[in-house]
């Protein structure tokens, strides 16, 4: 048997998505994968543990009715958009709702369209459905570039804050690509509430947009993969009509339903991390050859000046330091590196590190 004559023409030249290392043993400081800097409230975990019971035996709610029903009526509630709960739907995690819209809306060959540097997962989703990729490269400040708002593709993805750089779009802009985008806009805010930008009330200006969001960043569920969706009914309708059957576990349902339940608690202790945000900014700034890139999300880009030395805060911070965070060997992205917001403790510590690395090679 030939494997090479069976599978799918895309996964012959197709590359898997690269996620940020996951080291094992104790003492590492992770800034490297945007995780939340929290655990889950003592209030929510309890939820969970009163869930494990006899419902472990028995399928999920398949609609995840109550959670879709609590996103509108509570969750979104202050956000100016749509209120009905056919208007949700809800994934395992932001990335089965980005899988979904490509088994809704893309066929071998279609355009598909999105920016560079961002979220690695659309590249990856395209190739492995076969679509033609039209990548927009952002400009040097990392803001949309002119092609973006007369772009032609069956759909268009924007991050929003985006990934890796940390900063939002306005709402004029997208809704301008919305405007004269002939297919699909997803607008993906899976960083969106560590910001005060949202592009949710656009839902009521465009029947061609998807915002897609997850519990994993803010509500500190990443384990459980959580994600959904907003979008006119009959969008979501045909998402739903292609999604896997009881997508969305019932932990995560419940974990769900009580982050919800606790969300002013939620977003007051989120208020520390934009709060920390801010502090690695200043100071990180402070130094020579170093600059932090303006960001609405849990993470910042640090850019240093000398690319040279870009590695060699990478591999002190990690084998001196036992302190990860991200790099990119990618065009345009060799001197930056992208560091997760920790907790105090965590922060003070890769500032010290920081500080000490520093000293050798600014």
């Amino acid at each position: 048997m030939d494997l090479n004559n069976l599978i799918r023409e895309p996964l012959k030249k197709y590359s898997p998505y690269e996620p940020g290392e996951q080291p094992t043993g104790d003492g590492w400081i992770k800034l490297n994968t945007n995780e939340n800097a929290f655990p889950p409230l003592p209030e929510i975990l309890g939820d969970i543990k009163n869930a494990i019971n006899d419902r472990l035996r028995k399928y999920p709610d398949p609609t995840a009715f109550e959670v879709r029903k609590l996103i509108v009526s509570a969750l979104l509630i202050e956000k100016d958009t749509l209120t009905d709960r056919n208007t949700v739907f809800v994934g395992n995690g932001c990335d089965e709702v980005l899988d979904t819209i490509f088994k809704v809306f893309v066929d071998p060959g279609d355009e598909v369209v999105f920016f560079y540097p961002s979220y690695g997962m659309y590249s990856v989703l395209a190739s492995l459905y076969g679509a033609k990729i039209n990548e927009i490269k952002l400009n040097e400040d990392f803001s949309l570039p002119e092609p973006a708002f007369n772009a032609k593709g069956k759909v268009m993805f924007i991050n929003s804050p985006n990934n890796p750089n940390g900063k939002s779009f306005d709402n004029d802009s997208i809704l301008k690509i919305c405007k004269n985008f002939p297919g699909i806009v997803v607008v993906d805010e899976t960083y969106a509430d560590f910001s005060e930008k949202t592009s949710l009330p656009l839902l009521k200006q465009a029947d061609n947009l998807i915002v897609a969001r997850t519990f994993s960043k803010t509500f500190s569920l990443a384990s459980l993969r959580f994600g959904y969706a907003l979008a006119d009914k009959d969008i979501i309708k045909l998402m739903n009509n292609v999604k896997l059957p009881y997508n969305a576990n019932m932990i995560a349902q419940v974990a769900a339903i009580s982050c919800i339940k606790h969300r002013k608690k939620l977003m007051e202790q989120n208020k520390l991390i934009v709060s920390e945000r801010k502090r690695l900014t200043d100071v990180l700034n402070s130094y020579n050859g170093v600059s932090v890139l303006p960001s609405d999300a849990n993470f910042v880009l640090v850019k240093f000046e000398d690319k040279s030395i870009t590695l060699k805060f990478l591999w002190d911070l990690k084998e001196k330091k036992k302190i990860l965070v991200r790099h990119f060997s990618k065009t345009g992205l060799y001197n930056y590196l992208r560091v997760s917001i920790g907790t105090k403790y965590e922060n003070d510590k890769f500032l010290e590190a920081f500080k000490e690395i520093a000293a050798e090679y600014l």
